[in-house]
């Protein structure tokens, strides 16, 4: 979820701008035009020996080493876990609902000097707080009603990361760098930063009068990324270990049928790359993923836009239900 959340932290700068959400990165389509098979890039992997967080293609290669690998050939796969939590209200505490739990599998393709083609897609499961076993239904005790749980499972969800990126405000062409915050302490490289996006629901309330939560989705995400800057710019790895957390406040879900009620959900997680591969992840996410969704242990082959949301996925799958009588 965290590299989905990097896209989105550009689609928000771009977004205070007031540019239309079509055009990210020149929407991806004419880079997957003029990508070159077997062509090699003279890109030097260990920073010319010293790593500027300012510097926008410093910034464009570390986050391809920390998030992905710079070689088109290996796949790399990002571990969350952590608990989903119900604000209701002042007078009331936030309480623990269950467990949240996946991953991403990311692959990358060089199409210029610091510029690579992001593929990545992603499952996640809500789980039993006390047992650890992915939900399929849940008890929703705020509305005294079980559910049918519905997992996270986003194909695609790719980008660009380029050194500057280009959008239409009107008739005039912007461009911006790409530039992360980091915060450098000895030999620890910390990125902190934050998300916030509105846009219009996905899931209106005329059709969908229990699973919409409104008109407006408001979404605030918290990210950060732990590494070791002695790694990061070693011109020998492609690819490097990264910890973290990501934490989400968001409307409720579809499936827990709140309709518009007031409250939010407020996600907290630890993240952690798996440079062991897709078969170091936890059995029970290991096995349930073979048995449901076998094709997400591999990242995309083939360039999709635009990316595919949650709400979206819901909307394909799912009727809309009825008021309870």
């Amino acid at each position: 979820m965290i590299v989905s959340s990097i896209d989105k932290y550009l689609l928000n700068r771009r977004n205070l701008l007031g540019a239309s959400l079509g055009v990210f990165l020149g929407a991806g389509k004419s880079f997957s035009n003029v990508t070159e098979k077997n062509k090699t890039y003279d890109t030097n992997l260990g920073f010319s020996g010293s790593f500027d967080p300012y510097n926008p293609t410093h910034n464009t290669l570390a986050f391809c080493k920390l998030m992905a690998d710079t070689r088109p050939e290996v796949e790399t796969c990002g571990y969350f876990k952590g608990d989903v939590l119900a604000y209701l209200g002042q007078d009331t505490k936030l309480e623990p609902l269950f467990g949240y739990e996946g991953f991403g599998v990311t692959r990358t393709h060089q199409i210029g000097d610091y510029k690579w083609q992001k593929f990545h897609k992603e499952v996640a499961y809500y789980t039993d707080l006390k047992s650890g076993e992915i939900l399929e239904d849940w008890y929703n005790p705020i509305i005294d009603e079980r559910v049918r749980v519905v997992p996270v499972h986003n194909d695609a969800v790719n980008s660009v990361w380029a050194p500057t990126y280009s959008f239409m405000i009107g008739p005039k062409k912007v461009t911006k760098e790409f530039i992360f915050p980091w915060l450098l302490i000895g030999d620890n490289a910390v990125v902190d930063f934050g998300v916030n996006t509105t846009v219009p629901a996905t899931l209106q309330p005329e059709e969908w009068p229990r699973e919409s939560h409104g008109r407006i989705t408001q979404v605030m995400e918290a990210i950060q990324l732990h590494t070791k800057i002695s790694e990061l710019i070693d011109p020998e790895r492609t690819s490097i270990q990264v910890t973290g957390s990501w934490q989400r406040i968001a409307p409720w879900l579809p499936w827990m049928l709140m309709g518009q009620r007031s409250g939010h959900l407020f996600y907290k997680t630890i993240t952690r790359k798996m440079t062991e591969g897709v078969e170091s992840l936890p059995p029970h996410i290991y096995d349930y993923t073979r048995k449901n969704f076998p094709d997400y242990f591999k990242a995309p082959t083939e360039w999709k836009i635009p990316n595919v949301s949650s709400y979206e996925v819901y909307a394909r799958e799912m009727k809309p239900q009825s008021f309870k009588k």
